[in-house]
Formats: structure tokens, sequence, C-alpha cells
């Protein structure tokens, strides 16, 4: 199937896009198929001209695009491609089956100390980006609070191995 746009599919989106001052447009990405039919993400942007954009905001379900990474859209503003890395990893945590109290706030003032940029698809998913220099750093510790049943997590990359298992979108939205 084309990845076309169809009004009536799901489209994740970002209330609140950690760089919603430097955007200027909404473009898409798709996620995949369910049910034979498109699911997207739509990105808030800068448009940089020629159907190239920075990205401003933390990808909840789209893999391999991360916070201030050049994209290069077709003709109806899907993702193509990156054609610049930001040099940004993203992390996407999962609370909704903890019963950890206190969780949520633990890593909050953890990712504080690491200057790290979050964004909230809702009150259970948790969008991390962090530079390149501390990305291991966050992984070793969401590593140890999966380890030990307090959160889920994953890796917003496909080419690097997550410790965590990715999130289904429908659990996501809880």
């Amino acid at each position: 199937m084309r990845k076309v746009y169809q009004a009536d599919v799901y489209v994740a989106v970002h209330r609140s896009p950690v760089w919603r001052d430097k955007a200027n447009f909404i473009i898409k990405s798709c996620l995949g198929q369910k049910d034979g039919r498109n699911e997207w993400e739509q990105l808030w942007a800068l448009d940089l001209g020629d159907r190239r954009f920075l990205l401003c905001c933390i990808p909840f379900f789209s893999f391999d695009l991360a916070l201030g990474d050049e994209v290069e859209t077709d003709g109806n503003f899907v993702v193509q491609r990156v054609t610049k890395t930001s040099g940004q990893y993203t992390f996407r945590i999962w609370f909704g089956d903890s019963t950890h109290i206190g969780i949520r706030e633990e890593v909050l003032q953890q990712m504080k100390g690491l200057s790290a940029e979050l964004e909230w698809s809702s009150e259970n998913l948790l969008a991390i980006s962090v530079s390149a220099e501390q990305a291991q750093q966050v992984a070793d510790y969401l590593y140890a609070e999966q380890d030990a049943r307090k959160l889920i997590y994953e890796t917003g990359r496909t080419v690097c191995n997550p410790r965590g298992q990715p999130l289904k979108r429908e659990e996501a939205e809880t």
C-alpha cells in the first residue's frame, strides 16, 4: 500500500512540542499499516525550503528520527529521509504498567540532571531527547529501571540494539 494520507486513519499528535517556538510547519511520518490502512505521526518542524525541514519535536512512535534532524519530504510532506542528523538520541518510556510509586518523578529528576529535552504524549508515555555524549548514560539508567520492573523503555533507533522492547501504539495511548 502506498503511503497516502487518509483523513479517517490514526494520527499521533504532539500537543506540546519541545521547540514549538521554532516550528512553522507540520509534516507527517508513516508508522506502517493496521487493518490495511496507514497510520501516521504528525511532526512539528521548521520549513527550510525545497521540502527540507528541521524536526522540532521528539518522535513518539517514528523510528530513526530525532529532535533537530533535518529531513526531506515528498510533495505531500511525508518524511522520506534524514538529510542531516542532529546527533540527538531518542528514548521513549512507558509508565502504564508500573506499580512503583514515584517513578515518574525519579525519571524526571534524573533527566533534569542530564539537561534532557522531554515531551509527554500521554500521562504514561514520555519521549526523551539527549545528546550522543549522554545517550549511553541514559540507556544504562533506563535499562536498570526496566530490569527492576519500574518502567518499560525503547530507543528511537532501529539501527542500534535497544535493550527495551518496542511499545505497541495501543499500549502507549492509555
